[in-house]
């Protein structure tokens, strides 16, 4: 379980061009210093203007205490009963799975440890942070649905975590009632930004429609699957390799889940969004038993400055 090593601040974005990147927080690390801050007044609330009172207050957190320590490992290499990593809400365990970096939080740091801030997330509600100068990179938690958005000044930007689980639509379609979730936390964060700070020009998102659309509706997995060439029969041909055939049976899983990170070069901040899509599957040979296989593919995109 050697640390990757990055000897510059481009390198985490060479990386993940090509590697899923996963922030995992280890359980029962402190949450950092923060407050919470009013975005609407009462008398506006009392106007029944209809918004949305999960979005009547943020939590705002202490530049500084969100700096971090992170350790990027190899999944494959990390073992399950030393550092379990799953997706929240996920019964898989990533341990074993190819191709993914776990950006791991929380552990006493090692000499290829670098400081990170990180931006916590909560249901339902508006996380942010502005970043200074403390650390060259961002993270937040991983993402299932939330929206992240970026506004102000390079050199000193603020983003917000937003979460609307709980925004729906009364017999609406999936694609109705995600639309109206990415609406609640573009409205929620246009309220934050008149208060905290930042133009609407100087602004941009990843929304679930960026980073997952594989999961949001049924032409979305189908999509998804056809493009990695999973198949309804019972076996078929995966690869041969050193004189061995590999066949694949049918347990083909699909996941699609997103990261956002930033990266600060010469003073000045940008922020990617990954799409990262994890392929499960069994195999066998002509003569071994049943295996199983994780491997993950990405697609990598800058997304603010916008």
């Amino acid at each position: 379980m050697a640390p990757v090593t990055l000897y510059k601040t481009s390198d985490l974005v060479k990386k993940a061009s090509s590697q899923a990147l996963f922030p995992w927080v280890v359980p029962g690390t402190a949450l950092p210093t923060s407050r919470q801050q009013s975005l609407v007044g009462l008398k506006r609330l009392m106007k029944g203007r209809g918004l949305d009172p999960h979005g009547l207050e943020a939590t705002v957190y202490d530049t500084q205490s969100c700096v971090v320590s992170g350790t990027l490992l190899e999944a494959s290499g990390i073992d399950a009963d030393a550092l379990p990593i799953f997706e929240p809400g996920n019964p898989n365990f990533y341990n074993g799975d190819e191709n993914l970096l776990a950006l791991v939080m929380g552990q006493p740091p090692v000499a290829q440890s670098f400081n990170l801030y990180y931006l916590h997330w909560g249901f339902d509600s508006t996380h942010c942070v502005r970043l200074g100068s403390h650390a060259n990179y961002f993270i937040t938690a991983a993402l299932q649905g939330c929206s992240i958005f970026v506004t102000g000044d390079p050199a000193s930007p603020t983003v917000y975590h937003l979460n609307a689980s709980s925004e729906t639509v009364n017999g609406g379609t999936d694609d109705q009632v995600t639309q109206a979730k990415v609406q609640a936390m573009r409205s929620r964060f246009n309220a934050a930004r008149k208060v905290m700070g930042g133009s609407e020009t100087s602004s941009a998102s990843a929304a679930m429609t960026d980073y997952m659309p594989g999961m949001l509706n049924a032409a979305g997995t189908a999509q998804m699957e056809q493009e990695r060439g999973v198949s309804g029969a019972s076996w078929y041909h995966l690869r041969t390799h050193a004189y061995r055939s590999f066949w694949k049976v049918q347990e083909d899983e699909l996941l699609q889940f997103g990261t956002v990170f930033g990266v600060r070069e010469s003073g000045r901040w940008s922020f990617y969004f990954q799409r990262r899509t994890r392929h499960a599957y069994s195999y066998k040979t002509w003569k071994s038993g049943r295996a199983n296989h994780s491997s993950w593919d990405v697609r990598c995109e800058r997304f603010w400055p916008a």
